[in-house]
């Protein structure tokens, strides 16, 4: 359940923060959810991903953002005898912050330890005080250093790491689509029961749409076209939303309605350009605001 606090006590930031930590992992295109928990002895994102580790297996490699670069999540995962690679923020560990820096060895292997904050909960989990960890700085396209830490010691180059933390984009994409497409931060109230019923519903929508665009993305991919074509998400979200109800509850057969979907489904397809690279606009919380309020056409 949701820590015990008063229903006026929630905000919008507080609940979006505890579904986005739902989203503990991609392997294989697949994602993994854990329920909604609170202990005192575990930091609250550290024990979503604990919870998750049932689901995970021995040779899986558990990759995270750099958000997640915590000693206890690393200690965890390494008593667990997980393989790890998660991205170093600017005030993480001082190895991390000293590479990014443009410091030291671009491959470092080191002892790392807890800060003393953080030995009580160390502590109390029986987590190992000192672990052996490897990091990686990979430079990216724009000249930026980005500093990786793994416990994997074989012949792993940076390129290759560069390679596979970029595997875990899909992630990113997923929440595009749960905050952006399906408007997930846009709840319909703040008790329990409503913040699960908004997130299980978006959740569930969004593999509805995988599962009936499916056959559509396949004879796209085959098409000879200069890029690769997919469906195209708003759209086919807008169209299983005026099918909704006679997908789920209607008399007409099944079969037919599906195939008048994936009709709608062809038309307007995406165009995949993986060298493309958008520049971010920064711009104001004023600019954004106004964005959110005014512009941004939802589909569903």
């Amino acid at each position: 359940v949701l820590p015990a606090k008063k229903r006026s006590d929630w905000d919008i930031k507080t609940l979006t923060g505890f579904l986005e930590t739902q989203i503990v992992l991609v392997f294989g295109g697949k994602y993994f959810f854990t329920k909604f928990k609170w202990v005192s002895h575990l930091s609250t994102i550290t024990y979503y991903y604990a919870s998750a580790i049932p689901y995970t297996r021995d040779n899986d490699l558990l990759i995270f953002d750099r958000n997640y670069a915590s000693y206890v999540l690393i200690a965890l995962l390494a008593s667990l005898g997980r393989k790890f690679l998660i991205r170093c923020s600017s005030a993480s560990f001082s190895t991390a912050r000293k590479m990014l820096k443009g410091e030291g060895a671009n491959d470092q292997i080191v002892m790392l330890k807890p800060h003393h904050t953080k030995l009580e909960e160390v502590c109390f989990n029986d987590l190992p005080k000192e672990i052996k960890v490897r990091f990686v700085r990979v430079r990216l396209e724009t000249g930026e250093y980005e500093v990786l830490i793994t416990n994997l010691f074989d012949t792993e180059t940076a390129e290759e790491f560069k390679a596979i933390y970029h595997m875990r984009w899909g992630v990113e994409g997923f929440y595009k689509i749960l905050k952006s497409r399906l408007t997930l931060e846009n709840f319909t109230g703040k008790t329990t029961d409503t913040v699960y019923q908004d997130f299980y519903a978006a959740v569930y929508l969004s593999g509805l749409e995988t599962i009936l665009t499916g056959d559509v993305n396949a004879s796209l991919s085959e098409k000879d076209t200069k890029y690769l074509q997919q469906v195209n998400h708003a759209l086919a979200f807008n169209a299983i939303k005026n099918k909704a109800f006679e997908l789920l509850a209607s008399d007409l057969d099944s079969q037919t309605l599906i195939e008048r979907l994936e009709l709608l489904f062809t038309r307007a397809p995406t165009v995949c350009r993986k060298e493309r690279k958008v520049p971010r606009k920064k711009r104001s919380a004023r600019l954004r605001l106004n964005h959110v309020k005014r512009k941004q056409k939802s589909c569903f």
